[in-house]
């Protein structure tokens, strides 16, 4: 399968539940496509003006197509979680998420032929985690996952463990 033909796949699965962007720039740095994610859950008593609780949780998902992943490549993107994709997608650039913020996902996806063994041990070591106000505010989650399509393997951090699954099924 080549690396177009896979981010077609996936993005056609993203398509359902995603707003899509092909392709888009994030502080200066090219995805192949971007993906939004939002939802509201809450819970009312007997009229929506009595709102017990509220929910929102978001979703960024980034997908990027390369020849070789290396260490490089998670650097930058680490980069541009911290500079910008936290602060200013996340965040909005204020202090926290706005109230009933639940959570956050960053997704890094990305397709290439092969993968740098160094940065396999980097991958999986790779995590990005941010608590507002001691989880009031609700938690800001990095995940990364990179096709090896030479090898037909999948490696990812911890966080993206359940990604990685439903994706394993597409490879």
């Amino acid at each position: 399968m080549k690396k177009e033909e896979l981010l077609e796949k996936l993005l056609r699965s993203y398509r359902q539940s995603f707003d899509l962007e092909c392709p888009y720039t994030v502080h200066g740095e090219k995805y192949d496509a971007y993906g939004a994610f939002n939802v509201t859950s809450a819970k009312y008593v007997l009229t929506k003006k009595t709102e017990l609780w509220r929910a929102q949780c978001y979703e960024h998902a980034f997908f990027k197509l390369t020849e070789e992943f290396s260490g490089k490549d998670l650097e930058a993107f680490s980069q541009q979680i911290t500079e910008y994709i936290e602060p200013e997608m996340v965040r909005h650039g204020e202090k926290c998420p706005p109230p009933n913020h639940m959570y956050t996902y960053i997704t890094g996806v990305f397709i290439c032929d092969s993968v740098d063994e160094q940065a396999k041990k980097l991958i999986r070591k790779f995590k990005f985690m941010k608590n507002y106000r001691f989880t009031i505010r609700g938690y800001c989650d990095a995940r990364i996952v990179v096709f090896d399509l030479k090898n037909k393997k999948l490696y990812g951090n911890g966080a993206a463990r359940e990604i990685i699954k439903g994706y394993k099924k597409i490879l």
